[in-house]
């Protein structure tokens, strides 16, 4: 009998080893999670990783807790299986292939993804934790498989949900509802990381946050938020800077009044629109979102960014951050000086304003043709409101803007304009915020910025995208920096597709480069074969040095230097002029002549 127990117990243990080694599993504070084991291959290098997925990282923001911060999910009642990803947040699918996603309210989960490979410090892998875009009214964790990127590159990669649109952003400018939810969530994931991710074999103390598009806006707005020292030490910013415009408005109170009165809500107290939004299901919410799209009944600010955006509600977001840069040159800024002590990558795409050639369908974009008149009445005056928001724009600051975005070789041909129309939305949109924002963030000692362009033409874009336009557009080195690793059938209506070689070679390039920074700080370090021969510059005020990633990488200087003395200066400059003259002229004309000339003010 002992013999056979003996032989039960060796067989149990060996059962037990050969399940540990295929079911990987941890141990936190809030108790014990498992995942899975998967192998992915980038270039016919097979790796395993390990993934644990939809893990809840805050409790349910439903009933009494909707339009309110999150607050920490707590211990687990039993054993968690992360072996399947958590619902995306509510949202409506208005892009062409976007994936239909499973949505919940109770949508606050995060995913890890595990290298099964030897960390390159003894103080654990270093972590990657990003934050997805879609104009804080779309998109999920999910759709970004972090396998790859974990793998080929050594580090562990987090992915997280955080609430988006009016159930992620409601200010109604009072304690109710003080907005910016999803930053909040997206904070309180970056705690649940820093208390956690030792476990799972990371460095909590080697954690860069990056994101794209509305995330790469996510990234910037954390590393202006004081509170969040010691959370991470680094950021990536791609595509999004912070004075990004048309994204800040002070309240969301009219879209508040807006989804209240389409539900058939009173809207007449706020109080009572308050409870309105407080009990309406997610789907009607949504709804409103969807009607008001298809039907082009919202006010423009709206259309832009369906539900609610950030607002500057006086505790995570106090100033518009363009009145932040201006206030750092002669004043200690906190939020400033905190930004200053984070490592920054930061970049753009080379045709990123091909965005907006959405607005224009995305059927026969190869064909699409801009008049004159467009450009003048149209074009000119919807960039200018985006910029300046309710100033009276004075004609000299139009005709100044239609001089500079014109093709003065071809100035009223069709096929030119449109080209013009991506330069100027990418250079209002992105080209321009994003110098400016490494220019503050370099203007320091002892500060490691970095700055890219990404150029290539590849074959296949995340957004509609015409030949003409020529390089990348908005989203498109997300599959080079996931070493494409999404379901391109889904998001693109892609089958049966492989990358080319020389796009490959670029991923694993840029993959190396994003790692890298987060191992060491160093996009160059450590150094290995698959890095670019080109040594990738600090970035700095004097020399503006950047690398651009194409076929073959290089390095550039005084990257939109002059599109960004244009609008900072220049445009700036005369506007000022303009509207003080006018004022001049407001003033004098109750006076008497006599009296305008006595004091200075005439002529």
């Amino acid at each position: 009998m002992a013999y056979f127990t003996a032989r039960i117990f060796i067989l149990v243990s060996l059962v037990n080893r050969f399940l540990s080694a295929e079911i990987p599993s941890v141990t936190i504070r809030l108790g014990t999670i498992s995942g899975e084991t998967k192998s992915v291959i980038f270039r016919n290098k097979p790796y395993e990783v390990d993934r644990y997925l939809g893990i809840p990282y805050a409790k349910p923001p439903t009933g009494e807790l909707r339009f309110r911060k999150p607050e920490p999910f707590g211990p687990f009642p039993e054993p968690y299986s992360a072996t399947d990803f958590g619902p995306a947040c509510p949202q409506a699918f208005i892009l062409p292939h976007q994936p239909e996603e499973k949505t919940s309210e109770d949508c606050l989960f995060l995913n890890i993804y595990v290298p099964r490979q030897e960390s390159d410090q003894r103080s654990g892998h270093a972590v990657m934790f990003f934050i997805h875009g879609g104009g804080f009214s779309m998109g999920s964790g999910t759709m970004y498989d972090g396998g790859v990127l974990s793998s080929v590159g050594n580090v562990i990669v987090v992915t997280i949900n955080y609430r988006l649109g009016l159930l992620g952003f409601l200010d109604i400018d009072n304690a109710k509802s003080s907005g910016n939810f999803g930053f909040f969530d997206q904070r309180l994931a970056l705690q649940w990381v820093n208390e956690h991710i030792g476990a799972f074999g990371g460095d909590k103390d080697r954690v860069t946050i990056f994101g794209e598009s509305a995330g790469s806006l996510s990234v910037s707005l954390q590393m202006i938020y004081p509170p969040n020292d010691g959370l991470f030490r680094s950021g990536i910013s791609q595509s999004a800077a912070l004075t990004i415009p048309g994204y800040y408005q002070e309240n969301n109170i009219e879209i508040a009044k807006y989804f209240a009165e389409n539900m058939s809500c009173s809207v007449g107290d706020m109080d009572e629109v308050f409870s309105c939004l407080r009990s309406a299901t997610p789907e009607n919410i949504i709804k409103v979102v969807s009607d008001t799209l298809a039907s082009g009944g919202m006010a423009d600010k709206v259309k832009v960014q369906p539900g609610a955006v950030p607002t500057i509600d006086g505790e995570f977001i106090k100033t518009y951050p363009a009145d932040l840069y201006r206030k750092a040159v002669n004043e200690e800024s906190k939020e400033i000086n905190f930004f200053r002590t984070l490592k920054l990558m930061n970049g753009v795409n080379g045709k990123e304003g091909a965005i907006l050639l959405m607005v224009f369908g995305s059927d026969n974009l190869e064909d699409l043709e801009i008049t004159r008149e467009q450009m003048n009445t149209q074009q000119i005056p919807g960039a200018t409101a985006l910029v300046y928001g309710q100033r009276t724009v004075p004609e000299v600051v139009k005709q100044l803007l239609i001089a500079e975005y014109t093709d003065w070789e071809n100035p009223d041909d069709p096929r030119k304009l449109r080209e013009q129309i991506v330069r100027l939305f990418g250079d209002i949109y992105f080209n321009v915020p994003a110098i400016e924002m490494s220019r503050v963030h370099s203007n320091a000692s002892d500060v490691d910025s970095y700055l890219y362009n990404f150029v290539a033409f590849l074959d296949k874009h995340m957004l509609p995208t015409p030949n003409w336009v020529g390089m990348a557009n908005h989203g498109d080195e997300l599959g080079p920096v996931f070493g494409y690793s999404f379901d391109l059938a889904a998001l693109m209506n892609i089958s049966d597709y492989t990358p080319p070689e020389w796009e490959l070679e670029l991923s694993g390039r840029m993959m190396a480069y994003w790692t890298n920074f987060a191992k060491t700080g160093d996009p160059n370090k450590p150094a290995s074969d698959v890095v670019s021969s080109v040594a990738w510059p600090k970035y700095d005020v004097t020399s503006q040095s950047y690398i651009k990633f194409d076929r073959e990488d290089s390095i550039g200087q005084y990257l939109f230097a002059r599109e960004t003395d244009f609008w900072k200066n220049t445009v700036s400059t005369v506007f000022d002029a303009t509207e003080h003259a006018q004022t001049i002229a407001s003033q004098c004309g109750s006076k008497d002549k006599q009296t305008c000339d006595k004091d200075g003010t005439y002529g």
